[in-house]
């Protein structure tokens, strides 16, 4: 589904803040189960997305990911509560083409028989510029991002990963305020992933939002200014990327030693505070619940207690631990209400 090709989204959105406002939303999709009622697979999901952001739905079904960004686009419709896109308010169960709107949801939109340089070109055939001009541009963009090596290559040569990046530059240069990118089963190599990190931020200049679903914490780090979490069909997290690192990844310390368990042992009682797991070879050592502390006192505290681990090092906080830490509260509480 793709509009005219231009620089800027269209004049009647220039006011736009709000992009998606979902509230209390549910699918028209059920789960069903012998002996069960059916429940369905989206419910309860209230989301605001604003504008100029980079938007990643992130959780542990692609399925649910991709009906939820369907129903965002409006794809398909849904069942009760509320679903304004762009500040207008769609029927429950109509489906309409939305000129503000660009859905990218498989690796298909593109001409086979085109390279990378002549499908953008024929997108940003309507900006108005020579094409000698356009083509330079748009070749040095190719190898800012990284993509030189597929600049040339035909279309129906390169991987579906590197044709959705290609769509994705297309979209750029689209009139749409909005850009659904719904490919949560892909896997982005880590050059790819940068071109898309890089293309989310000219997104963003261009005054529009990305919305993308991912199971890639990568991708999130990357690309996503916000992220949310879809868990069994709600959404459990919402907010800024940095806000997520720095509020859930409780992991203050990572020690890595052939004898972590032993340390682990002498450690765990010197720090009840803190809650001390071992990965592999690797002991973390992390804050309690919402508590946050500065990692440098207890890193001191090790050192003075006499232990000489082979690394010890500050956690950097990341996207991973953030997610992780999230699952493991809400399987927590889901135990304690079973």
């Amino acid at each position: 589904m793709r509009r005219k090709p231009g620089g800027r989204p269209g004049k009647n959105y220039g006011a736009v803040k709000t992009v998606v406002q979902m509230e209390a939303l549910s699918s028209l999709e059920c789960f069903s189960g012998e002996g069960k009622a059916d429940e369905r697979v989206l419910k309860d999901v209230n989301l605001h997305l604003g504008r100029p952001q980079s938007w990643a739905i992130y959780g542990r079904s692609p399925f649910e990911i991709k009906l939820l960004l369907e129903i965002m686009a409006n794809i398909k419709p849904y069942h009760d509560g509320k679903c304004i896109l762009v500040e207008r308010g769609m029927m429950r169960h109509k489906r309409t083409i939305l000129e503000h709107v660009f859905y990218i949801g498989g690796a298909t939109m593109l001409y086979d028989n085109m390279n990378t340089l002549e499908s953008l070109m024929f997108a940003t055939a309507r900006m108005g510029f020579s094409p000698p001009y356009r083509q330079q541009q748009l070749f040095e963009m190719l190898l800012g991002l990284g993509l030189g090596p597929i600049s040339l290559t035909p279309i129906g040569a390169l991987t579906r990963e590197e044709r959705a990046v290609v769509t994705l530059l297309a979209a750029l240069y689209s009139d749409s305020v909005m850009i659904v990118f719904n490919l949560p089963e892909y896997d982005f190599e880590d050059v790819l992933i940068g071109a898309i990190g890089m293309i989310s931020e000219k997104i963003r200049d261009r005054g529009k939002t990305l919305i993308f679903g991912t199971k890639d914490c990568a991708l999130i780090e990357k690309a996503a200014t916000h992220s949310a979490y879809l868990a069994e069909g709600r959404i459990i997290y919402q907010g800024t990327v940095e806000r997520l690192r720095s509020r859930y990844d409780k992991i203050l310390l990572t020690i890595r030693d052939e004898n972590v368990l032993q340390i682990a042992e002498g450690l765990a009682p010197l720090l009840p505070d803190h809650r001390l797991s071992i990965v592999g070879d690797d002991l973390l050592i992390s804050d309690h619940g919402d508590v946050s502390s500065d990692p440098l006192p207890v890193y001191e505290r090790i050192i003075e207690l006499g232990f000489a681990p082979q690394h010890i090092g500050v956690n950097p906080k990341t996207v991973r631990n953030a997610y992780e830490e999230i699952d493991r509260r809400y399987d927590l509480q889901k135990q304690l209400f079973q």
